[in-house]
């Protein structure tokens, strides 16, 4: 099983939980880095940046008192379930009046005995996987130009998988099945990077046809 498989096989285990739990909205993966490794058919119509973002704050203050392993927040629409599986981050979005001990039983048990049974095929899950998820931050203005961005260290990954020769062109797929081939370049923003972000020029995210917050996969075209 490639990476990519890797990332198709958690986002379908994704999929079947909400099918068997109605009660689940949403659900997706990500890393400490804010990399989102897969999520379910809805979670491209979430805005998932705000939720990696504000828990990598959080995160970044809970490690004073020994890290942050789970935690669930009660909002007037619903309510959030965040918990640390292996090294990853797993997030369910559930109704107001969802069961909460079946969604505690999927965190705990299901997804990471799924995880378990992923590493038996792939030993490293990916982190920065050849073709990944990223969450889309759209840019306009003069001096924006027709290049997608990404973190640095992701371009540096992706070096390395083709012996150190620079990548400077992608595609950049929509859930929707949109894909343009554009070219590529390290985020510069220092407030934009480690977050899990593909800053996408307005010119190019009309013509993928996503919006500011949803999921697109990105893949490194060979140089």
């Amino acid at each position: 099983m490639d990476k990519d498989n890797y990332a198709v096989a958690l986002r379908n285990t994704l999929t079947e939980v909400r099918n068997i739990c109605p009660d689940i909205t949403c659900s997706f993966i990500f890393t400490k880095e804010g990399i989102v490794v897969a999520g379910d058919e809805r979670s491209t119509d979430v805005h998932v940046e705000k939720t990696v973002g504000s828990f990598q704050s959080l995160m970044e203050k809970a490690a004073t008192i020994g890290g942050l392993h789970a935690m669930i927040v009660n909002g007037s629409k619903g309510k959030l379930h965040i918990s640390s599986v292996n090294d990853l981050y797993l997030v369910i979005a559930a109704s107001k009046n969802a069961d909460m001990t079946s969604v505690r039983s999927i965190a705990n048990v299901i997804i990471p005995t799924v995880l378990k049974l992923l590493k038996t095929v792939v030993p490293t899950p990916p982190k920065m996987a050849p073709s990944q998820q990223l969450i889309v931050d759209t840019i306009s203005g003069f001096f924006v130009g027709d290049a997608v961005q990404v973190d640095e260290e992701i371009l540096r990954q992706w070096s390395k998988n083709f012996k150190g020769k620079g990548v400077v062109d992608v595609e950049v797929e929509a859930f929707g099945g949109k894909v343009v081939h554009c070219k590529v370049k390290a985020i510069g923003d220092s407030q934009s990077k480690g977050k899990g972000l593909i800053r996408v020029p307005e010119k190019i995210a009309r013509e993928l046809e996503v919006k500011q917050g949803e999921l697109v996969r990105i893949k490194p075209v060979e140089p």
